[in-house]
């Protein structure tokens, strides 16, 4: 049976020596265990070095041993399924048995495997993906990101009893896709780490692991981890107000001391001025109290330092809270506006967004969802069947608009500050800096260079270049935007955008983060054609890669001029 992990010291740096993770030790215990922590705080590069594709620079990692790590970037791999289930080297042997050609090292690495072939594509059946065995061989990004992720699922369903590390595994994911990761975490025999952000996922596990400066366990799923950090920070504002009552008490001593100690001056001076006692008498009392008062200042300024000191500490201690809300009157648009018209030969009456609506765009993994955006904004790649997914589709868009895809294409050796202000030559650097706090970014992270942040961090440099681009955008169209967020960066992104008073059309497999933007109104995107069956592999479904087809932010508009936008 597999063993708990045990990280002792571990540390990891960059070739230009740039540290990444320092000093962390923790036992990991088996079962189902979520690891949460902040955007770019190090959990992939933790999952690597446990899965043993990274090597440490410091520290050691114990009983990980033959562990599997099934990334979130599959959906942007160019390796074949067959790669990603991690039966290449298997079929590579199989091929040369069959041929006469294999040698002893061969039939070890085949072993009892002689029908893995059979065994990966009943594992993606189980998926909802009916492929044949020349798709082995297709890239990852030829499938839709849904796809993509469910080929993940099916990697972990033949992982069997040892470590599993499933690294953001519910991304791209519709309603089913989720259900059928849940069912296999539920049947799985061995210990399964998993890095997610999806609170639905996160109520399932045994155990949370809290990744910050250092590691730390707490046991249960994650409302039991929110009510113990809840509880720890309880204590933590309480040892804060103790903190700074005892520093009160002590400035108001210092000042009463330093008070008593003028008087005594002062009262000294008149004896000495009277002459009340001989001159050498009053000498050695006068200079026996300067060392006496210098003492007693220097006790009692260290007490109300150290008290300070104690304050800071306390402050310190405390997490800290991104709900920040912008002010954005410039992306006001009226109720009355109207604001996108979307029609095909299949509806009874167009779709239409009037007013600051915000509505979100359903429908399973290869529904078409992507390519409805790109049409949207008149963006669609060469090749993408769009008369075909949607018959007769016209839209119209009336207001400056801005899309964020799952991308988040930034210039990677421009700062983060250039990359907002560069599209938006007129802006202050101090809104950008309120807006990039409100977007839960670092502060002092602005100079830092856009190749090096995280998923979750280029999404809120994206977001802020969006919000302040000028015109200012009435339209904002998200496309899975809770996909490489974590938790305290939904919440910041939420509260953000309370104060976004556009339209918003939004993309999301996520029903909390959807409920907490605001969602008015849920579009089904198969009622574009009639509500015909537009489950993903479908005679009807949008092409095999569909959901890169709204990428193309490098092509030029519409010839018309019809959509003004902000691309990213």
């Amino acid at each position: 049976m597999p063993s708990a992990i045990t990280i002792s010291g571990l540390g990891y740096r960059l070739g230009d020596d740039t540290e990444i993770l320092s000093g962390l030790t923790a036992t990991i215990p088996t079962g189902t265990v979520g690891l949460v922590g902040d955007n770019g705080i190090g959990k992939s590069t933790l999952a690597g070095i446990i899965a043993g594709t990274l090597t440490p620079t410091a520290g050691t990692v114990t009983g990980a041993e033959a562990a599997v790590h099934i990334d979130q970037l599959l959906p942007h791999r160019d390796a074949p399924v067959a790669a990603a289930l991690g039966i290449t080297g298997i079929r590579s042997a199989l091929l040369r048995a069959l041929s006469g050609g294999a040698d002893e090292a061969d039939f070890e690495i085949i072993g009892e495997d002689w029908d893995i072939e059979e065994r990966a594509l009943s594992a993606l059946a189980e998926v909802g993906l009916g492929l044949e065995t020349a798709d082995l061989d297709r890239g990852l990004r030829t499938f839709s990101g849904g796809e993509a992720m469910r080929i993940g699922l099916a990697r972990a369903a033949m992982v069997g009893s040892s470590w599993l590390i499933l690294d953001e595994p519910s991304n791209n994911l519709d309603g089913t896709g989720r259900e059928l990761l849940a069912d296999l975490l539920s049947r799985r025999s061995g210990p399964t780490l998993v890095i997610s952000h999806d609170r639905d996922l996160l109520e399932t596990v045994d155990a949370i692991v809290e990744m910050t400066d250092e590691l730390r366990v707490y046991g249960g799923a994650y409302t039991a981890y929110e009510e113990m950090v809840a509880a720890e920070e309880a204590a933590k504002r309480a040892r804060l107000t103790e903190a700074k009552k005892t520093h009160a008490i002590e400035k108001r001593q210092r000042i009463e001391l330093e008070t008593a100690l003028a008087r005594s001056d002062r009262k000294a001076a008149t004896d000495k001025a009277n002459k009340r006692r001989p001159k050498i008498v009053m000498n050695g009392l006068s200079d026996f109290a300067q060392k006496s008062a210098a003492k007693r200042r220097g006790d009692k300024a260290a007490d109300e330092a150290r008290a300070e000191t104690n304050v800071q500490s306390a402050k310190d201690a405390l997490r800290r809270d991104s709900s920040i809300t912008l002010h954005l009157p410039e992306t006001e648009v009226h109720a009355g506006k109207r604001v996108l018209e979307v029609d095909t030969a299949d509806l009874e009456r167009p779709w239409t967004i009037v007013g600051p609506e915000r509505i979100r765009l359903t429908g399973p993994n290869g529904a078409g969802k992507s390519s409805l955006l790109a049409a949207i904004r008149g963006r669609l790649e060469p090749g993408v069947p769009v008369a075909e997914l949607f018959p007769g589709l016209s839209t119209a868009v009336h207001v400056p608009i801005a899309h964020l895809d799952q991308q988040y294409r930034l210039p990677a050796d421009a700062t983060v500050m250039d990359a907002v202000r560069d599209p938006n030559p007129g802006l202050e650097k101090h809104r950008v800096h309120e807006v990039l706090a409100a977007m839960g970014l670092r502060a002092g992270r602005t100079e830092q260079r856009c190749g090096t942040l995280s998923g979750g961090e280029r999404f809120r440099v994206a977001l802020a270049a969006s919000l302040l681009a000028d015109p200012a955008p009435q339209l904002l169209i998200l496309d899975e935007p809770g996909n490489n967020l974590d938790l305290a960066s939904q919440r910041a992104l939420t509260s953000a955008l309370e104060g976004y008073g556009g339209a918003m059309l939004l993309v999301t497999h996520d029903d909390r983060l959807a409920a907490d933007l605001g969602v008015d109104t849920e579009w089904d995107v198969r009622d574009l054609r009639g509500g015909s069956d537009s489950a993903a592999g479908s005679d009807h479904a949008e092409p095999a890669g569909g959901s890169d087809s709204a990428r193309g932010s490098s092509m030029p508009a519409d010839a018309a001029g019809a959509h003004e936008e902000v691309a990213l």
